[in-house]
């Protein structure tokens, strides 16, 4: 369990933190194939600020639970599952605010599911792993 919730966050982490970076320095969206309308109904007139909380929120943390995880750390599995919530945070604010745009929502959504799960099952087992 270890190992693949560490490795969701490892796939995870370096994929916002590669579009984060992307939307940070093309705040179009345009580098991504995003299209800036969709921002219509957002309170972002770009990219800049969610690809700062992509980065930062999606990325660095994600890359911190699995640094956790793969370290054995005492608090990995709440943080894992506080990870997971993040994502399941982000994709329905996304879905909310823009809606459905692409495959990756309904992908990402269900990877943090299982961070999520794995998290809480890493958080109720009885035994140290």
């Amino acid at each position: 369990m270890n190992g693949f919730l560490g490795s969701l966050q490892a796939i995870n982490g370096l994929r916002a933190l590669l579009g984060g970076y992307m939307l940070i320095t093309d705040p179009s969206g345009k580098s991504l194939d995003l299209n800036v309308e969709w921002l219509q109904t957002t309170p972002f007139p770009n990219y800049l600020i969610p690809g700062i909380v992509l980065f930062l929120l999606m990325g660095v943390t994600n890359g911190w639970g699995m640094w956790l995880i793969f370290n054995r750390k005492e608090n990995r599995a709440a943080f894992g599952t506080l990870v997971g919530l993040f994502l399941l945070a982000w994709i329905i604010a996304q879905v909310i605010w823009i809606g459905y745009k692409d495959f990756l929502q309904p992908l990402y959504f269900a990877t943090g599911l299982l961070q999520t799960f794995f998290g809480l099952a890493l958080t109720t087992r009885r035994k140290k792993i």
